[in-house]
């Protein structure tokens, strides 16, 4: 029987599961590939359809979005987790535990519905080495392909960012390796399932970790101001990081452009944040005052609320009080990369200085694979804020969603597979919600699984 990674066809086929009408049909007409692409497609392909069905997607979109993913990202996602437990070569900052994908559900408001999108790290198998010492091959080669299928695909930022952050002389990057930096994620890309089709977007990471850790403003800067430099949204960001004493305490962390004309791009600046209180949200969201719109006191005290509302706080939770890491959590992600901590706590926050903004767009990002209880609590806290604002019709779906995604473990087990919250608070005082969930395919409730159903085999 043919072998993916030591896992046989037939324990693919018992990934398949329950899953969607979309689903179904695709998997019966679809060939099978490389292994490590019938792995990912049976896997996160699966996900997906649960997905965009939960999001109430009709069944046009359903197809196109697994036929996009099957197509144009499962080939991209390099090795598949082995049931030996043997590592892969190169695993992706995307996921604490290395799975080169991410999520997301974006929350239906007063106006709109859930719209669904999906990040990943394209890998190939010269990810890490001299050839490719910072793994970006592999997304310039998705991107110069993706030209042809989507017109309106513009990479020139894109471009711009990955001539000017990076030092392009791969040696260095490999005696630097040897001298014990790291190296790790620079890049990912995000496919989102808009009503018009597929837009592509693109992430900036600096890739390799040395001794004195994450690069400073002035790196960053650099690379933005060749392309814009004179933008009085930048400006103000630069301001409030200079006098505030929480601005003083943000790191950057990443970059993110919309690959579409530049003038139409938004240009969003990620950075982390220690602290967890929320007179430091509130300061940051408003950029120490400068943001000030009618509805946005309002907001401020629904994000107050959610937050609340999600980690299980009491009503009277001090402004000044830190949120606690949780009680308990999968400790297999614990070590997989350097510089971890900073990463797992706080908040993270992007501000976005697109050209011809006054003042940025701020949303801030709550981890809740770190500070969450477990997945179900988590999930049923937030049911119940959207419920009461009369945002509940998605709730009950979304939970079934996560049933799908947490197949290999019990929900209330820990946390892990909801990441990430977001919130933007837009001009009326509506939250902008964003759930961002994990496959978690190197969980060791997944490896135990397939070896359990090996070992049945032989």
């Amino acid at each position: 029987m043919r072998q993916t990674n030591g896992i046989t066809q037939k324990q693919l086929a018992c990934q398949d599961g329950d899953s969607t009408e979309a689903w179904r049909a695709l998997s019966q007409c679809l060939p099978t590939r490389d292994p490590d692409s019938d792995y990912w497609w049976r896997l996160t392909g699966r996900h997906l359809a649960a997905i965009v069905e939960a999001a109430g997607y009709p069944m046009v979109k359903q197809y196109e979005a697994l036929l996009f993913h099957y197509h144009w990202t499962v080939p991209y996602m390099g090795e598949a987790p082995r049931s030996d437990g043997v590592p892969v070569k190169w695993k992706s900052i995307l996921a604490l535990d290395g799975t080169p994908i991410e999520y997301s559900w974006k929350w239906n408001t007063s106006t709109s519905e859930p719209l669904v999108r999906y990040s990943i790290e394209p890998i190939w198998e010269f990810s890490g080495t001299e050839l490719d010492p910072l793994n970006q091959q592999p997304l310039r080669e998705m991107l110069h392909r993706l030209t042809a299928a989507i017109p309106s695909l513009d990479s020139t930022w894109a471009n711009h960012f990955l001539a000017t952050l990076y030092d392009h002389d791969n040696s260095k990057h490999m005696q630097d390796l040897a001298a014990g930096a790291h190296l790790s994620s620079s890049i990912h890309v995000a496919a989102e399932l808009t009503p018009k089709g597929v837009a592509i977007k693109t992430y900036f990471f600096q890739g390799k970790v040395k001794e004195d850790g994450l690069k400073p403003v002035a790196w960053w800067e650099a690379a933005m101001a060749q392309l814009d430099p004179d933008n009085n949204a930048r400006a103000a960001l630069h301001k409030f990081i200079a006098d505030s004493p929480e601005g003083k305490l943000l790191t950057p962390f990443a970059l993110g452009v919309d690959n579409k004309a530049p003038a139409k791009s938004r240009l969003k600046w990620y950075f982390l944040a220690p602290q967890t209180n929320f007179a430091s949200v509130r300061e940051i969201m408003t950029l120490g005052g400068r943001i000030a719109t009618p509805h946005l006191a309002a907001g401020l005290a629904d994000l107050q609320d959610l937050i609340k509302t999600i980690m299980g706080l009491p009503d009277d939770f001090p402004e000044d009080a830190e949120l606690s890491a949780a009680p308990r959590w999968d400790s297999s992600r614990v070590d997989q990369f350097p510089g971890k901590d900073k990463a797992l706590r706080g908040l993270l926050y992007y501000f976005d200085i697109a050209p011809g903004q006054a003042l940025p767009d701020v949303k801030v990002y709550l981890p809740l694979r770190y500070y969450g209880h477990d997945d179900l609590s988590m999930a049923h806290n937030l049911m119940r804020w959207m419920e009461a604002r009369g945002r509940g019709e998605y709730c009950q779906r979304y939970l079934r969603m996560l049933e799908t995604l947490g197949e290999h473990r019990r929900l209330d087990d820990s946390n892990g597979l909801q990441t990430w919250i977001s919130c933007l608070i837009k001009k009326n005082g509506e939250l902008d919600l964003t759930s961002y969930l994990a496959s978690e395919a190197f969980h060791p409730a997944r490896l135990t699984q397939r070896r359990a159903t090996r070992r049945r085999e032989t």
